[in-house]
């Protein structure tokens, strides 16, 4: 029989987890001393370690509870062993499912930093930034990142399209910035 404070060192955890694992009802001493102290044997210790290593594998504590009753309930190692593999499954399909959708997260991410390092060298001003017409953009055919890039309201398109139009007094001359051709590799 061991103490609390041995039980958690052998299973590589702590007290605290011991007892709040005891009071989810996943362990459970063997009994108390006259003192009160709770005394655990090597069954519990085995149990213990069960449930850690399914934490590591991050099963919650009520699908934990689940496996762990499962022992219960079947007659062969066969059977118990094709219950869990189920549950592990799952798991893993769970685990990839999250896999995708990080991965999707790095693939957006990765495209606005790109995008973003292209702008790096624009010298416009930002209330004269009008990014749909910047050539860097148009040229790349990226998709501009909304929380950046500006995207003209209709007084702002409606300028733009005013701009295009050569002024009815003369020829209108209108500069270009090449701040984009020039920009660093990254």
């Amino acid at each position: 029989m061991m103490h609390i404070g041995k039980l958690a060192k052998e299973a590589g955890t702590t007290t605290r987890t011991v007892r709040y694992y005891e009071e989810m009802d996943l362990i459970q001493p063997e009994y108390r001393s006259e003192g009160g102290f709770r005394c655990y044997s090597e069954e519990q210790l085995d149990r213990l370690r069960m449930i850690l290593s399914l934490k590591k594998l991050e099963f919650d504590l009520e699908n934990i509870k689940t496996i762990l009753e499962k022992q219960c309930h079947h007659e062969t190692g066969g059977q118990l062993a094709a219950s869990i593999l189920q549950d592990l499954n799952g798991r893993l399909d769970e685990i990839n499912t999250q896999i995708a959708h990080y991965e999707q997260i790095r693939t957006n991410l990765t495209q606005a930093i790109s995008s973003l390092c292209d702008c790096l060298p624009c010298d416009l001003r930002l209330e004269e930034r009008l990014c749909p017409t910047c050539e860097v953009l148009y040229n790349k055919s990226c998709d501009c990142i909304p929380f950046f890039h500006i995207q003209p309201t209709t007084v702002l398109q409606n300028k733009l399209d005013a701009e295009k139009k050569p002024p009815i007094s003369g020829p209108a001359t209108v500069e270009k910035s090449t701040a984009h051709r020039d920009r660093p590799l990254y």
